[in-house]
């Protein structure tokens, strides 16, 4: 079992609580970081240690224990000073390396960098001198001082590894790393823990008071917020404009970094100010489509498809129906779509779906939307089944699900050969104001240019990078980056350029096992020698992009149980359950 695999089954899930411990010392900060930046995300996506005193807080509060003096930031504060800080010097060669369970264990210093980058405030110069200077006020080191703290020396030789170890940690997980060096200069190494800071303090403040005067009510998913936000861009944080215009690759995090602050705001009832020690948090999840089509009857579907939240509880039930309906675990980051297909109404004006288990959440939330984006399985393009998974990658053809006013705007987008689809707009429902467009692929980079009515329309569409890595073919392993020895996948490079640079190493002893130059959007057969952890890496032009992929023998496998059996009654008081039969009262 992978060491996330062994992090999401711990017995810190216990009735919701992420631990249950006398003390959080620098060991639980460290686990509960990387739980709650890693645990139910979908695999293949960025990961951003975006730590800061609200998030704390709420990671504190499931340590099952009341903290006697100060808040939560204060203890992890405390914590990460005992472990790393003697007579005054800073030192990490403690947290080299991995613990006992697989984990990084320097996640937690990282986080106190990151901790002091979101101190900085708006109009403070990003430099090593002003940088360090709040790095020591989250290490209680003298202020007075100039430079590194004492024991981190010059060059970063000290931090730069944990950097590293942490992004090779996410992509044998299955993420994206984010966490990069700058290009030069005094914010060479400090771009590190920058790179990883989406909103800082005063960012929320500054989105605080924009709700207040737009007084917004509606219960608007991620991106819907964030198109509205971005419109009052001018009127932001100079930080937070940078976020909202620039770094296309940041928009989801960003995002759903201005999601919470937008669900916290209305949860404490439109406070004028972020208050320190907020006790009330989202009490919403939030439902994507999930499609399916009847290849005989032409018979095309939509169903809510539940998405997990950080921190959300992992036992939900809601009202559903006539009844209730527990919420089932899927796959990283969803839950199994409901079973009750959606009607016109709830696509046209959203559902809100009541929690019934004693939780800290309120409601399932199908937001009201002019279109939604759905990319095939991501393990298996051929099932025909359709989701919003996220964001289509290069190369990938999706189904866009839009009201008919929106058509003039894809129409234009097509005219100016951004994007291309097969066929007429197909109707959906009978008599309603929705179609689909097939087949759909983004086909051009330069949309800076062009305008259209619906900016949200514009944001999700526009590709955020120039190459993309696809893996198909083989046999894999559901889920996961893995694929079994002698069978392994081809290697797409999907991008704008001609031809791109493509190198695959191998992890265990840092070995080229494959480069050369390679057509873009043309599959290639690569023989991995032997099971193993590869890196995948494209270039061209100063970009780059890279996926994981590891290779294992048939004797890695196990048996999975099924997640949900066909269930059918038959005679004499048994079922059929698959291809087993069982007594009516195995299923009491």
């Amino acid at each position: 079992m992978s060491p996330i695999a062994r992090l999401e089954n711990h017995d810190i899930h216990t009735k919701g609580k992420l631990l249950t411990i006398a003390m959080a010392n620098y060991r639980d900060w460290n686990q509960a970081l990387i739980l709650y930046f890693t645990s139910g995300l979908p695999r293949g996506q960025r990961v951003y240690l975006s730590v800061d005193d609200d998030i704390l807080e709420r990671i504190g509060q499931k340590f099952n224990q009341k903290i006697e003096n100060g808040n939560w930031a204060d203890d992890f504060r405390r914590a990460v000073r005992k472990e790393v800080i003697a007579q005054g010097r800073v030192n990490l060669g403690q947290l080299q390396g991995h613990n006992v369970d697989g984990l990084p264990k320097g996640v937690a210093f990282l986080g106190a960098m990151v901790l002091a980058a979101n101190d900085m405030a708006d109009e403070e110069e990003i430099s090593d001198d002003n940088y360090f200077k709040r790095l020591r006020e989250t290490l209680d080191l003298p202020t007075s001082e100039n430079g590194r703290p004492l024991g981190m020396k010059s060059g970063s030789k000290d931090e730069e590894p944990l950097w590293r170890e942490w992004n090779r940690w996410l992509t044998a997980n299955g993420f994206m790393p984010s966490a990069h060096r700058g290009c030069g200069g005094r914010t060479t190494y400090i771009n590190y823990p920058i790179s990883q800071s989406l909103l800082r303090r005063t960012d929320k403040v500054r989105l605080v008071q924009l709700f207040n005067e737009k007084q917004w009510t509606a219960q608007w998913d991620a991106m819907t917020l964030f198109a509205s936000v971005r419109r009052e861009a001018q009127r932001l944080s100079t930080h937070l404009k940078q976020l909202l215009t620039d770094h296309r690759e940041r928009y989801q995090a960003v995002a759903e970094s201005i999601h919470e602050v937008y669900q916290q705001w209305q949860a404490e009832g439109r406070l004028a100010v972020i208050r320190a020690g907020v006790r009330n948090w989202s009490r919403n999840i939030f439902a994507g489509l999930y499609r399916t089509e009847d290849p005989f009857l032409v018979d095309v579907n939509y169903y809510p498809y539940p998405k997990r939240v950080r921190g959300s509880e992992s036992s939900i039930k809601i009202q559903y129906g006539q009844g209730e309906q527990e919420l089932i675990y899927e796959r990283p980051g969803w839950y199994l779509p409901l079973e009750i297909p959606i009607s016109v109404s709830e696509l046209e004006r959203g559902a809100k779906y009541p929690i019934t288990l004693e939780s800290d959440l309120d409601s399932l939330v199908l937001p009201a939307r002019d279109f939604w984006i759905l990319i095939p399985e991501p393990d298996d393009t051929d099932t025909g089944v359709y989701a919003t998974w996220g964001q289509p990658s290069l190369g990938t053809k999706f189904i866009l699900l839009c009201k008919k006013e929106l058509l003039l705007d894809m129409n234009r987008l097509r005219d100016e050969r951004l994007i291309e689809w097969s066929g007429e707009p197909q109707p959906i429902f009978n008599n309603s104001n929705w179609v689909e467009l097939h087949q759909c692929m983004v086909i051009s980079p330069a949309w800076d240019g062009v305008f259209i009515s619906n900016q949200e329309l514009k944001d999700a569409l526009q590709p955020s990078v120039r190459l993309s890595i696809s893996f198909c073919g083989g046999l894999r392993v559901p889920q996961q980056n893995v694929w079994l020895e002698g069978h392994s996948p081809q290697v797409t490079i999907f991008g704008f350029y001609l031809t791109v640079n493509l190198q695959i190493t191998r992890l265990s002893d840092n070995l080229s096992i494959f480069e050369r130059s390679q057509t873009t959007n043309t599959p290639v057969l690569v023989n991995f020698p032997s099971s193993g952890d590869y890196i995948v890496m494209a270039t061209c032009a100063g970009e780059s992009t890279e996926r994981f992929v590891k290779i294992v023998d048939w004797s890695w496998l196990s048996i999975e149980k099924p997640q949900r059996c066909e269930i059918t009654p038959i005679s004499s008081g048994n079922y059929i359950c698959g291809s087993v039969i069982q007594s009516v009262s195995a299923q009491e």
